[in-house]
């Protein structure tokens, strides 16, 4: 590529010459950065929801296994206060877990749709790390097992 430039007197002619090669080097090396460092990943929040409104009814849930219904009560600032699993208290996430693997005997979470009883102001960051919890464990060996694979919103009205 030649770039000619005139000064004030046309006789004086100047040619100036842009080297192409170097940027074409930088465009290339940055093309194989990014294709080299490009990684697949799954999308957040990949979980199956119902759409459909559930009605709490004010008295206390029967304490059985199936159906589930996880009720997560929230502090002023978003943070999980409580939780409870068909009425009974659970700890922590793990707790949670652990009794969810317990009722996992033959796979049988996979048909059943848990119901999430969530307090208004529950941060969503506490409610992706409770869905991370109920859909899915590592077992010994590092594999991921699932566990509840269909969950829902209960609506407090």
């Amino acid at each position: 590529m030649v770039l000619r430039f005139v000064k004030e007197s046309p006789r004086q002619e100047t040619e100036h010459r842009l080297q192409m090669s170097s940027m074409i080097d930088i465009v290339f090396l940055l093309l194989v950065f990014f294709v080299m460092t490009f990684r697949i990943t799954s999308q957040e929040g990949d979980f199956v929801m119902d759409g459909t409104e559930v009605t709490v009814p004010a008295e206390n849930v029967i304490s059985t296994n199936l159906p589930l219904r996880l009720q997560l009560n929230a502090t002023p600032e978003g943070g999980v206060l409580a939780m409870s699993l068909n009425g009974e208290r659970v700890e922590d996430l793990d707790e949670l877990q652990t009794r969810l693997i317990g009722l996992d005997r033959d796979e049988a979470l996979r048909d059943v749709v848990m119901t999430l009883d969530c307090d208004a102001n529950l941060q969503y960051e506490n409610l992706i790390a409770v869905l991370d919890h109920v859909t899915a464990y590592r077992d010994a060996i590092g594999q991921l097992k699932p566990l509840v694979t269909s969950t829902r919103l209960a609506i407090r009205r």
